[in-house]
C-alpha cells in the first residue's frame, strides 16, 4: 500500500504486527522510501531501544494520549 503513494507524512505502526514484518521492520522501510516521514513506534511491551529505530523515530508506550501525539505530530511536522 505504502508504495502506491508519493508521499507518506505520518506513520504510526505498533511493534506487533500481523504477518511478516514487524512495526520496526516497517518504520526502516518507511525511512528509506520516505526520508521525511514522521515516525512513531509504539508497544505495550518494553521500550524498543533507540539503536533498533531507524533515525528520528519516536518510541511511544502503550497507553498514550492521543493529544499529546497529536501535538509531537504537528510540532514535528513543522520542524
Amino acid at each position: 500500500m505504502l508504495d502506491q503513494h508519493q508521499e507518506i507524512r505520518v506513520v504510526l505502526t505498533d511493534v506487533q504486527m500481523p504477518g511478516s514484518m514487524d512495526g520496526v521492520k516497517l518504520a526502516h522501510y518507511v525511512r528509506d522510501r520516505f526520508p521525511p516521514t514522521v515516525l512513531f513506534v509504539v508497544s505495550g511491551d518494553a521500550p524498543i531501544p533507540e539503536s533498533e529505530l531507524p533515525a528520528q523515530a519516536t518510541f511511544l508506550p502503550k497507553p498514550f494520549d492521543p493529544h499529546r501525539l497529536l501535538r509531537q505530530i504537528e510540532s514535528m511536522a513543522r520542524a
